[in-house]
C-alpha cells in the first residue's frame, strides 16, 4: 500500500470532516490502540507499514468512507496534540477539584484565565474531558512530550537543591 492510499483506490478519496460523526473518532482510536497492541507501531509515535495499511483498511471499511493515510496521520497529529494540552493542564498544578460527572479539572476563574492565555487550545476542555481518554492515554502516554516530567524534574531538583544547601549551613 502507497502512501497516499486508501482501501479502495478506485473510489475518490472523500474529504476529511470528523464532525460528520462523533463515533468515528472513538472508531479510530479504537483501531489504533488495536494496532499498538499488535505491536504494529514503530520505535517513535506512528505505525508501521503493515499498522497503517491495516488502520486505513478497517477505518474505511467501519465508516464507510474512503480515508487515506495521510488523512488518518492528520487526525492522529490532532488528537495527540489535544492529549498534550489535556496533560500540562492536569498534571502541571496541584490543589485543583475534579468533577467526576463532566470529568473535568475544577479550578477558579483566574486560574483558567491564566491557562489560556498561556495554552489557548485548553479551552475545549473547560467544560469536558477529551473523548476517548483511556485510548488516548495508550495512544500516546509513553512516545509523546508533554513538558511535565521536564517540569516535575526541576522542581524535584530544585527542592532537593534547596534543602541540601539550608541543612549544610546549620
Amino acid at each position: 500500500m502507497g502512501k497516499n492510499t486508501t482501501s479502495n483506490p478506485e473510489v475518490k478519496k472523500a474529504r476529511a470532516d470528523w464532525d460528520i460523526n462523533l463515533t468515528w473518532t472513538t472508531t479510530f482510536c479504537n483501531l489504533c490502540v488495536e494496532q499498538i497492541q499488535a505491536r504494529n507501531r514503530t520505535k517513535g509515535v506512528g505505525f508501521s507499514t503493515k499498522g497503517w495499511s491495516n488502520l486505513v483498511t478497517k477505518f474505511c471499511n467501519q465508516i464507510g468512507q474512503n480515508y487515506d493515510k495521510n488523512q488518518l496521520k492528520s487526525r492522529w497529529d490532532v488528537l495527540k496534540g489535544d492529549w498534550r494540552v489535556w496533560e500540562q493542564l492536569r498534571n502541571l498544578d496541584t490543589g485543583l477539584g475534579w468533577d467526576a460527572v463532566k470529568g473535568t479539572i475544577v479550578a477558579p476563574d483566574y486560574w483558567w484565565d491564566l491557562k489560556l492565555k498561556e495554552l489557548p487550545k485548553a479551552k475545549q476542555f473547560r467544560e469536558k474531558s477529551p473523548q476517548n481518554l483511556e485510548q488516548l492515554d495508550i495512544m500516546f502516554r509513553d512516545v509523546a512530550a508533554t513538558g511535565v516530567a521536564d517540569r516535575i524534574e526541576i522542581q524535584f531538583l530544585e527542592e532537593n537543591f534547596n534543602s541540601e544547601a539550608s541543612s549544610s549551613y546549620e
